[in-house]
């Protein structure tokens, strides 16, 4: 069984996201003044774009960024998220699966919420993003009281010395074979994450659907494999799927980046479950 190693380099990505490109798709992250007019005295506006600088004196650059959509002019709905790799740490596979960490904030200009970070593994062999299920970095936040660089760069120290125990965890899921019972399960359990209930009966054939890899470089029985099969589908959709008795209809990407951070942790925990 390969070995995963968290090894640096001098390449990354073939380009991150511009400032242009970043308020194309979230201009929320540039927003100069609280969204909310009744935010607390004690509230310290920090925008999203000084996280953006300090973390690029860091190494890590933003590769993806998404905001909530807004109805009609409500300022409440003004969460954010940008996501960050740094090009000189990936982690590698002799069997060529090779990822990279990224660091996931999100943010809110309402007065209502703090920075939070995930930590997610992006996979080159078929570009799929996964969000870590860490509830202890996860729940660490930076909140709008007193933001400081000092602060944020111990953030990064946390996930960057975290990444061995991920990597760790990683090699146990692929020292798992699984039954077909339990890929199944696995498949049936997921889609039940991504309905957001906990009982529905899909026929077998959509099982089998999300169980079908789309590359040679997906086939195996190991955890690891089969659940970054039924992780991209979930998340991506472009698969169809019936309850038993009812109508096959296609299954669409999750749009929501916050649907698709939350059902990512919902879905690492069930599969580790497993280990």
């Amino acid at each position: 069984m390969s070995q995963d190693v968290i090894s640096k380099f001098g390449k990354g990505l073939d380009s991150y996201l511009t400032k242009e490109q970043i308020k194309e798709q979230s201009p929320l992250v540039f927003a100069t003044a609280p969204t909310n007019p009744d935010v607390s005295g004690k509230y310290l506006f920090v925008n999203t774009e000084t996280i953006i600088d300090d973390l690029a004196k860091l190494n890590w650059f933003p590769v993806t960024a998404a905001q909530r959509k807004g109805r009609g002019d409500s300022t409440i709905f003004s969460k954010h998220m940008v996501s960050f790799q740094n090009p000189d740490i990936k982690i590698t596979s002799s069997d060529g699966d090779d990822a990279f960490p990224r660091i996931i904030l999100t943010n809110s200009h309402d007065g209502m919420q703090a920075f939070k970070f995930s930590v997610g593994i992006f996979r080159l062999v078929c570009s799929n993003g996964l969000v870590i299920a860490d509830e202890k970095f996860s729940d660490f936040k930076i909140k709008h009281k007193g933001y400081s660089f000092e602060e944020l760069r111990n953030v990064v120290r946390q996930a960057v010395e975290d990444l061995p125990s991920r990597v760790e965890v990683m090699n146990d899921m692929r020292d798992r074979i699984l039954t077909p019972e339990e890929k199944n399960k696995l498949a049936l359990d997921a889609l039940l994450i991504r309905a957001g209930v906990k009982t529905l009966e899909y026929d077998q054939e959509t099982i089998n659907d999300i169980l079908e890899p789309k590359r040679s470089e997906d086939k195996g029985e190991d955890l690891w494999t089969v659940f970054n099969v039924i992780q991209e589908k979930i998340i991506n959709g472009d698969f169809h799927a019936a309850l038993k008795g009812a109508k096959v209809r296609k299954v669409r990407k999750i749009k929501s980046f916050e649907k698709d951070i939350q059902v990512n942790k919902d879905l690492f925990k069930l599969a580790t479950s497993l280990i």
